[in-house]
């Protein structure tokens, strides 16, 4: 009977130093999970902004183009304006020389 005693006494120390390493593992696995999604979020963050530096770059490359394209149709308007000028001093001194 001692023998069975012992086995038995030697089972539910085993039994609680089991408990105890999972009440002790307990914490460690919640700061493991914590630190995973913490990771993760911060993956989802980087992978964000990389995303919107290159959102950013498309948009400042067309703002350039759209800069260029304002600048060139301000310099059209321009000619046209002078254009426009001479024409109408051309038929002003048309008319000015067929009223006199």
């Amino acid at each position: 009977m001692t023998q069975i005693t012992t086995v038995k006494q030697a089972a539910d120390r085993l039994q609680r130093a089991l408990k105890s390493l999972e009440n002790s593992l307990t914490p460690i696995v919640a700061r493991v999970s914590e630190l995973e999604q913490k990771n993760a979020d911060a993956k989802n963050s980087d992978t964000d902004r990389a995303r919107l530096a290159s959102e950013l770059d498309e948009l400042k490359s067309e703002h350039d183009s759209l800069k260029s394209r304002e600048a060139e149709f301000s310099k059209l308007a321009g000619e046209t304006t002078q254009e426009l000028d001479a024409v109408i001093s051309e038929v002003m001194r048309v008319l000015g020389e067929g009223g006199g």
